[in-house]
Formats: C-alpha cells, sequence, structure tokens
C-alpha cells in the first residue's frame, strides 16, 4: 500500500531561497510588532507598574523563545560556527572580543542608568548626587560585569563547541 509511502519532492533551489528570505523577514515583522506593543504597554501602563508585566507577557515570551530557538537551531545545525568563521574572516575584531566588548557595553549602561538614577531619586544635594552616582556606578560594575561575561561568553563559548561537533559529525 504506497498510500503513506512518501515520496521526495523535486524542489528548485531558488524557489526555496526565496521562501527563506520571506521566512527570515516574516520572523523580522513578527519581532518588530512585539517590541512595538511592548513599547505601547509601557507608555500606556507606565515603566515600573506591575499591569505592564501582566499585559506584556506574551510578547516577552515571544521574543524570548523566538531568539532561543533561532540560536539553538544554528547551534545545532552547525550554522553558528560557519557564520562566526565568515564574520571574523571579513572583520577587523573576532567575535570573540565582541561578545566581550558587548557584555561590558551592557553592564556600563545598567551601571550608568542605575547611577544616574540613584543621584536624581536620593540625593540631597549636588555632591552627595555625585557620591551616590559613583557608589551605585561601581557596586553595579561589580555585580552586572561578570555575570554578564559569563552569560554572554559562555553561551558563545558553549554554543561555538556545539555547533563545531556537530559540523563535524
Amino acid at each position: 500500500m504506497d498510500v503513506f509511502k512518501r515520496t521526495k519532492k523535486n524542489t528548485d533551489e531558488r524557489i526555496e531561497n526565496i521562501r527563506n528570505k520571506i521566512f527570515k523577514e516574516m520572523y523580522y515583522v513578527v519581532m518588530t510588532i512585539c517590541l512595538i506593543s511592548i513599547f505601547f504597554k509601557m507608555y500606556k501602563f507606565g515603566i515600573g507598574e506591575s499591569a505592564l508585566m501582566e499585559e506584556a507577557i506574551l510578547e516577552l515570551v515571544i521574543l524570548i523563545v523566538g531568539g532561543v530557538y533561532f540560536l539553538a537551531r544554528s547551534i545545532f545545525l552547525g550554522v553558528f560556527w560557519d557564520e562566526v568563521e565568515i564574520h571574523d574572516r571579513t572583520s577587523k575584531t573576532p567575535m570573540s572580543k565582541k561578545t566581550i566588548f558587548r557584555s561590558v557595553g551592557l553592564a556600563l549602561l545598567i551601571a550608568i542608568t542605575m547611577g544616574i538614577n540613584s543621584a536624581v531619586s536620593y540625593a540631597d544635594s549636588t555632591s552627595q548626587g555625585f557620591w551616590y552616582f559613583i557608589q551605585v556606578l561601581f557596586v553595579s560594575l561589580m555585580i552586572y560585569l561578570p555575570i554578564l561575561l559569563i552569560l554572554f561568553g559562555g553561551i558563545y563559548m558553549l554554543a561555538k563547541k556545539i555547533s563545531m561537533t556537530s559540523r563535524k559529525s
């Protein structure tokens, strides 16, 4: 009985590439819509409100799960390592250094934001505000820099290792 037997269809490579391009564009559209929705809800409910998290949980799940799925698929198919090799060949700064720079930059951004917030919210004078800014900046860097370096650097190293081994087999 050949009803359940699948035969491999012949497909045109050009059509497959165009379909993949459309799916990629669709992914970007969905992610952009989710970000716009989150920003609209931040405007509507305020940044610090708990209602924001309740209202934007679906968008956050879509953003996080979509990113994790894309990363996992590219790692296990061996595409991640190929992309890193192509990037390192064409760029002056290797991807490993860019990962470190991004971690440090994000840690600095978080620390500066928290320092400014502390200086503006809790200081009574300019000198006290400057002192609060310096203290919070230093403590935030001490906390967030190692965490982000381990998180981003660890994910990069693990992804590189898995992608290299899956490519060999």
